[in-house]
């Protein structure tokens, strides 16, 4: 039976090199390896995962719904087709498509020289030639309905918008929004703006800053102070339906100096206490009986954190409070999912949940493996050289 069991184990794990499971799943370390819909060549060289793959990080392909794909070598080339079942248009609302407002099928670009790009970050029907010299592109404005184009020579250095806003940066710009007019003389050093009445923001009121000596915010909800900002500050916000008992603010913010120091506090949802890099403790309420609901503790920034279900200090060791999970870096992992635990020996990568880096190297120093489940415990020493089960 002994021997039976090392046959098995030589017909489907070979060392560290290949591996053969039952769960669709092969390797052929480090040259190769597949699992469910992934494939990796000499990872992190070349991915493919059912409809997109990627090359060195920088050459990337993904097909769309619909027909669609894109195709992109960063930062020099890119070409596509959008989807014909786009989705909603973010600025008109969802009884109408991108389509009817952007333009759409084809489209490529070969960086700095000319380009069209359906969407660019936070930025649609993205379009420039000889970039900085020329650029255009749209941005959605939901509570209009409509699109909002803006067009730049020399980015980021003069731009107008179809909304009237226009700037000469650094000299002097205005910009327009919803509720407010942003404007600025020789920026960062003098800002301010106008904020009109909205039920969405803090309402109307004013702003002003000189940089770096002082800066204040007087709306109807919102008060802020700021001495060599961003250093020093305090930041009340009240609610729009104070009560008349309670002459609190309904948060109140902190920074002295930031960010050294940082105290915040939202009325029932949340406070923040940060002594940066040394401590930081967050605790956050249920919204509708105001008791904690969760916090966490922090030390040296990350390198310590005490959660509710978990403890952590990195890259040492991580325990979970239910003993789902458990690391003794670099020695020793276990995990439990449905009733089976998984562990190993060693664990030589300091960060948790790579997929990529548990299918293609981590055999390499893996010697010890174990799977337990209700029943047994099946072990695995030298990749499957050596096999045995201890039953419960």
């Amino acid at each position: 039976m002994f021997a039976s069991a090392i046959l098995l184990a030589t017909a489907f794990e070979v060392g560290p090199f290949y591996q053969q499971t039952d769960a669709d799943a092969a390797a052929l370390r480090p040259f190769w390896s597949q699992e469910g819909g992934t494939t990796d060549v000499l990872w992190p060289v070349f991915t493919a995962h059912r409809d997109w793959w990627r090359f060195c990080w920088f050459t990337h392909y993904q097909k769309t719904t619909a027909g669609g794909y894109q195709f992109e070598v960063m930062p020099l080339w890119f070409n596509g087709r959008t989807s014909t079942d786009r989705l909603p248009s973010p600025a008109l609302g969802r009884d109408r498509q991108p389509s009817d407002d952007l333009d759409d099928s084809s489209y490529w670009g070969l960086f700095p020289i000319w380009g069209h790009h359906p969407h660019v970050l936070l930025m649609y029907d993205v379009k420039f030639c000889l970039w900085p010299l020329w650029t255009q592109y749209k941005m959605p404005r939901p509570r209009e309905k409509r699109w909002m184009t803006t067009n730049a020579v020399l980015f980021p250095f003069f731009h107008w918008r179809d909304d009237g806003a226009w700037g000469f940066w650094p000299v002097y710009g205005i910009n327009h929004q919803r509720e407010s007019d942003h404007q600025y003389v020789l920026w960062p050093i003098v800002t301010w703006a106008d904020y009109r009445p909205d039920r969405d923001t803090a309402g109307e009121g004013t702003s002003w800053m000189v940089w770096p000596l002082y800066g204040r915010v007087r709306r109807a909800y919102e008060r802020q102070d700021s001495v060599l900002p961003p250093l020093f500050s305090v930041a009340t916000a009240t609610s729009k339906k104070p009560d008349p008992k309670n002459s609190f603010p309904t948060s109140l913010r902190v920074r002295c100096p930031w960010p050294i120091f940082e105290y915040e506090n939202v009325r029932g949802a949340s406070e923040r206490l940060s002594v940066w890099p040394l401590y930081e403790r967050t605790i956050n309420y249920e919204y509708s009986t105001g008791k904690e609901s969760s916090h966490v503790t922090r030390f040296g920034w990350k390198l310590v954190e005490l959660y509710d279900d978990e403890t952590r200090v990195f890259p040492f060791w991580t325990s979970r409070r239910d003993g789902s999970f458990f690391r003794l870096w670099p020695f020793w992992e276990s995990e439990t999912r449905g009733g089976v635990t998984a562990s190993r020996l060693l664990a030589l990568f300091p960060i948790r949940w790579v997929e990529s880096v548990d299918r293609n190297w981590a055999k390499f120093w893996t010697f010890y493996e174990s799977v337990e489940d209700p029943i047994a415990t099946d072990h695995s020493l030298l990749w499957g050289l050596i096999r045995w089960r201890t039953m419960k």
